[in-house]
């Protein structure tokens, strides 16, 4: 809605610039409302990405996929999840995902890209992000939390530890 009206405010002001100066040199100030315009469209990329890119979780026998953002999804092998939590920390719901070390380099690395909602969960409850490598809100999914983790622990093998922790 601002960009809009920065778009309209330097396109009502800059908009009847001529293209040429009275020496012959381009005129600058007449490319200011398609500059204004670009930064505008630019800026507006991750907005549509973050509505048209939904968090996402998903589980296969092979792995569990997790989109914690708009930006990448990741592919968690089984054999790399030690344990799929979900928490309360204040009155969010999180869901949360303890990664362990090995040798199985198989799969994604949660980035820090990947991990906005884990630091944000840090600053409220530091204690109960030591291990996690990354985490969704709950409240980005339909269903209630036990049906979403029974959904998970359909494919989980055993060695993953299924928590309900609210």
């Amino acid at each position: 809605m601002s960009a809009t009206l920065a778009v309209l405010l330097v396109r009502a002001l800059f908009g009847d610039e001529p293209e040429t100066l009275d020496s012959g040199a381009h005129n600058p100030l007449a490319d200011v409302p398609m500059w204004t315009a670009g930064l505008a469209l630019v800026g507006a990329v991750p907005i549509a990405l973050a509505v048209l890119r939904r968090p996402r979780v998903g589980a296969n026998h092979f792995a569990l996929t997790l989109r914690p953002g708009w930006v990448r999804t990741l592919v968690l092998p089984w054999s790399r999840v030690g344990e799929v939590a979900a928490i309360e920390v204040g009155d969010e719901r999180f869901l949360v995902v303890r990664l362990l070390d090995g040798l199985d380099r198989t799969g994604t690395d949660p980035a820090w890209i990947d991990q906005n909602v884990l630091r944000e969960l840090a600053r409220l409850d530091e204690r109960r992000t030591r291990g996690v490598g990354v985490a969704v809100r709950l409240r980005d999914f339909n269903g209630t939390p036990d049906g979403q983790l029974a959904a998970l622990a359909a494919f989980a093998p055993d060695q993953v530890q299924i928590a309900n922790k609210l």
